[in-house]
């Protein structure tokens, strides 16, 4: 069905509906925007179906049409021997946007040869339902209006059915454009800002209009203007809607146009439409300023104080804005720069002093400028008049006078001739600045003369001030400045009378010797370092920042205080360089420390002056020349023979290979080492010493050759040392004991005797000698004595608590080609005294105890450890403060125990126990244990006290790796938090896990 509604937008839009009655609206249904009527149940053939269908818009109110559906139901066959068959053909057909809807467009024509009911439908390019066929006699109509500025072509696609086959055909439809839309223009109202001095013909604005019909073809014209005068000034191109110059502008005239332009297409009829255009008119600066007199004229006292006005200008602009601001200066004519002007008001006033002297009439160009770009300007004269008062104080002819006298003067001689005008005679005098009563002024004449000898590094200028009174007591002051130039009458001098400096022997040449910031002098045994360069021992810190400068003063200044340095000795000139007027020093020469460690030598210093003055002291410059590594150290001997005789022990010392370096101490720390021939390990050196002793004699072989190295950790030097081994014979020399025993008590420092070894089997006047093979600073042997005593160094028995000597005596007979040599083991054991008290471990003690815990629990266990041996080392426990009726403390194992049920003591407690060691003067050490008593429904930590190290730069948010954990009797959640020491929130704790980490840093 098709319903028309000749309103436009909800007022037009039509929904389709079905009249409910009888369940005829269950059988069918009705698009509502289309009006198709679809089959909803299954039919019976022949049958018929009246529907009342209701077309409705959505205007307010709504208004409604009703039309009655006849609905015949007809069989569709099952076979079909032929299709059907469009007679038409694909048509093309035309249609104008101002057709209405049920307008019929064109028919569509189909046959069938088997005389079947043929069926037509629109299957495709419609999608906006514009269109409607006759589903039985193939009749197209409009079921809306066409839009030509939407949609110009359409190509339907209508299927033919006889309800077997279907065909399609195509429809083609064109949509024809009616002259149904006005003309739009851009903008409704334009807005254009001009210069007046815009030229004729210019573009002053250019309009856009823009039309939907096809034909857009659009001409511009001038409708009207607010002041009449604006149609004469503009003119618009028809066709392009140019609005150009017809005439010059002039803002003072009129500053404002407003026009109506018009636009309107070549339809028939021609639509039009309206747009406004402000042009507004902006001020070209052309007009000049213009004075309101042609000259001026003004008279002004010579003693006018400064900023006294004299005369004022005055100009006008017929322009607006900036191009009317007028500003004012003086172009010429104010010699001196005596007059000024206000800038924006034109008022001319006194800048200076005036003198009439001087110049008695001034002549000025004043110029009146605009803001405009490019500004106009105009200039007048003004002409002003100098007059003198009679009653005016006098003047000085110079306002700021001055005179330079060196110093050392005769009395007397003169400085200054002070001149001044009056209308009388003058009395001058000297009322300020005469410090020292240095000058004296002539009151009549007016010339200043030196009264006293002038110093230039007492006083280096003088201000004076000098009064003139005339005969009528008026008066006037000026400042008189006085410089006192230097001569050179002062010595230089040095700031003091020793420099310390420091330069590395590896520095190149051109290197700035450094200060010390320390010195300490010499040690009395070492010689003093002349002008020769001989060593001294001196002890300083580097200020390795500062280089050594000499430094003098001058109390003269200019070139009498420019200051020459040079250096007086020979031979440090050979190796330094003094900057002859910094005063720093630098190198010239390699230095070499071994050679030359020490420099001293002496700086004069003269003045630029004349004549020059040289300082009546020099100053003395030591020199020190630290030491690099850059020499190798040497061996005493290249080659280094020894014979070891069997049997012997393990720690013999075999023989010292000694070495020295020519670099100073710091840099010479020797080191020593067993590089090759050491088979099997059998011999080790001492890195320090260089001792070579035995380590493994049972796998010794008959001879060795050692490559020893040494080093000072940047140079390496390598001797050979050849060990022979050969077995002794049975000399007949034997100890009297096979082992010898001996004791001493630690920490003593007295040197006393531990044992005395002696032989058998010597003959008489036999010499020999004994000596302890495994060398230790410990212990010292008689030569010929056999007596071993301490040598007074501190024995401490908990490092080490028993001494094994090898003791050697030999015999070198004039006719045995080998020595008698026996050997023996003297053992030395420390005894122990009590000097180390109890020290507690796995601290701290925390303890959590239960109300509930019997009598006799175990709550805690201390246990200290003594370093002494046997009693002194023997370790007894006892509860030293604290609660002796709930706690007590095993005296042997430390174990702390309940001696009472905790019911109703529900508390911290700190137990104060003490560890007593067994010595004859028990040594003891406390320690506090922390007890915290809990009830059933209080959670309990794993550990009372956790610990952790963290780095300084660990990353935010980091888990420490403490694990902290705990758990509650009743198995309630629990919930974990910091309460204390985390006062800057720099930690983190999971309320959930325990988890801790960084949160701050």
């Amino acid at each position: 069905v098709l319903a028309t509604d000749q309103d436009i937008g909800e007022n037009g839009r039509v929904t389709y509906s079905i009249k409910p009655g009888r369940g005829k609206a269950k059988k069918f249904r009705i698009d509502p925007d289309t009006g198709v009527i679809y089959a909803a149940r299954t039919f019976e053939i022949d049958t018929e179906y009246d529907l009342l269908v209701r077309a409705e818009d959505h205007g307010v109110p709504k208004r409604s049409q009703q039309a009655r559906v006849v609905v015949a139901v007809v069989g569709v066959p099952l076979e079909s021997e032929n299709a059907p068959v469009v007679k038409t053909g694909d048509q093309h057909v035309e249609v104008t946007e101002s057709d209405a809807p049920g307008y019929l467009v064109t028919l569509i024509q189909a046959s069938d040869a088997d005389g079947e009911q043929v069926w037509y439908d629109i299957v495709g390019g419609d999608e906006r339902n514009e269109f409607y066929i006759g589903r039985d006699n193939g009749n197209v109509l409009l079921a809306k209006y066409l839009d030509w500025e939407r949609q110009r072509e359409y190509n339907i696609t209508i299927s033919v059915s006889d309800g077997v086959h279907i065909v399609y055909t195509q429809l083609y439809v064109s949509v024809i454009d009616i002259n149904d839309h006005r003309p739009e223009f851009t903008e409704s109202v334009y807005r254009v800002d001009i210069s007046e001095n815009i030229e004729e013909g210019m573009e002053v604005l250019q309009l856009h209009a823009t039309d939907e019909d096809e034909d857009k073809k659009l001409f511009y014209s001038l409708h009207a203007a607010r002041d009449p005068v604006s149609l004469k000034l503009f003119r618009v191109d028809s066709v392009t809607g140019s609005i150009v110059m017809a005439h010059r502008l002039d803002r003072e005239t009129l500053a404002e146009h407003v026009l109506i332009v018009i636009v309107k297409d070549q339809g028939t009829p021609a639509k039009r439409n309206y747009a406004t255009v402000i042009i507004t008119v902006h001020d070209h600066n052309d007009h000049a300023p213009e004075f309101t007199t042609k000259i001026v004229q003004g008279k002004v006292y010579e003693t006018a104080a400064v900023g006294t006005q004299v005369v004022q200008v005055y100009a006008i602009d017929r322009d607006i804005g900036d191009n009317a601001a007028i500003g004012y200066k003086i172009a010429s004519g104010n010699i001196g720069n005596v007059f000024a002007i206000d800038a924006s008001m034109g008022v001319i006033s006194v800048a200076k002093q005036l003198d009439i002297s001087t110049l008695s009439e001034y002549m000025l160009q004043v110029k009146a400028t605009d803001g405009g770009k490019p500004p106009l300007s105009s200039q007048i004269p003004v002409h002003i008049m100098i007059s003198m008062a009679d009653n005016a104080p006098p003047r000085f002819i110079s306002e700021d006078p001055a005179a330079e006298i060196y110093e050392n003067q005769p009395i007397g001689t003169f400085v200054i001739h002070l001149e001044a005008r009056s209308t009388s005679s003058l009395l001058f005098q000297l009322i300020g600045g005469n410090v020292g009563d240095m000058f004296f002024i002539n009151p009549s004449t007016g010339v200043i003369t030196t009264k006293d000898l002038l110093d230039y590094e007492h006083n280096k200028f003088y201000n004076l001030t000098v009064r003139a009174t005339n005969m009528a007591s008026a008066s006037a002051t000026c400042s008189v400045v006085i410089n006192v130039l230097d001569k050179n009458d002062n010595v230089p001098y040095f700031e003091q009378q020793v420099y310390w400096g420091e330069v590395s022997e590896a520095a190149p040449i051109g290197s700035l010797v450094l200060t010390l910031s320390e010195v300490l002098p010499p040690n009395e045994s070492g010689s003093n370092a002349g002008s020769n360069g001989l060593k001294g021992n001196y002890n300083h810190h580097v200020n390795a920042s500062l280089p050594l400068v000499i430094r003098a003063k001058d109390d003269d200044s200019g070139l009498n205080a420019l200051l020459h340095y040079d250096i007086l000795d020979m031979l440090p000139r050979r190796y330094f360089h003094i900057d002859s007027s910094t005063g720093a020093i630098k190198t010239i020469m390699f230095l070499d420390h071994e050679k030359i460690p020490f420099f001293s030598f002496h700086v004069k210093v003269t003045d630029l002056g004349k004549p020059r003055l040289t300082s009546e002291l020099t100053a003395e410059v030591r020199i020190n020349i630290t030491d690099v590594n850059d020499c190798a150290p040497t061996f005493t001997q290249s080659e280094y023979n020894v014979t070891l005789l069997l049997p012997t022990y393990a720690n013999v010392a075999v023989l010292q290979v000694n070495a020295t370096d020519e670099d100073s101490s710091e840099n010479s720390t020797l080191r020593y080492d067993i590089i090759e021939g050491n088979r099997d390990g059998v011999f080790a050196i001492d890195a320090t010493s260089g001792i070579i002793t035995t380590r493994d004699v049972e796998s010794i072989g008959p001879s060795y050759r050692l490559a020893v190295r040494v080093s000072d950790g940047k140079f390496a030097k390598v001797a050979q040392v050849n060990v022979n081994v050969e077995t002794s014979e049975n000399s007949g020399l034997i100890f009297q004991r096979p082992t010898y025993e001996g004791s001493i008590m630690e920490n003593s420092t007295k040197i006393s005797t531990v044992a005395v070894v002696n032989v058998l089997g010597s003959t008489l006047n036999e010499h020999i000698e004994f000596s302890i093979l495994n060398p230790t600073d410990m212990f010292q042997i008689g030569l010929t004595s056999g007596a071993i005593q301490t040598t007074g160094r501190k024995f401490d028995r908990e490092v080490r608590d028993n001494y094994e000597l090898i003791v050697e005596a030999r015999s070198q007979q004039p006719d045995r080609e080998k020595p008698r040599v026996a050997h023996v083991i003297v053992n030395v054991t420390i005894l122990d005294i009590n000097d180390n008290c109890p020290m507690f471990v796995n601290l701290p003690y925390y303890a959590v105890v239960s109300v509930d815990d019997p009598r006799g629990s175990v709550i805690t266990k201390v246990h200290a450890l003594d370093l002494d041996s046997f009693e002194n080392g023997e370790v007894r426990y006892e509860m030293k403060r604290g609660h002796g009726e709930l706690f007590k403390v095993d005296r042997k194992t430390g174990e702390v125990t309940l001696k009472q049920t905790l019911e109703g003591h529900n508390r911290d407690y700190e137990l104060l126990i003490s560890a007593y060691d067994g010595g004859i003067t028990p040594c003891s050490t406390d320690v506090t244990v922390h007890v915290k008593v809990i009830d059933k429904s209080m959670p309990v930590f794993s550990k009372q006290f956790y610990s952790d190290t963290v780095a300084e730069n660990i990353e935010l948010h980091s888990p420490l790796s403490v694990a902290i954990q705990a758990e509650s009797p009743l198995g309630r959640k629990l919930i974990y938090s910091i309460v204390k020491g985390n006062e800057m929130e720099e930690f983190a704790v999971d309320f959930n896990t325990g988890k801790s980490c960084q949160a701050l840093r």
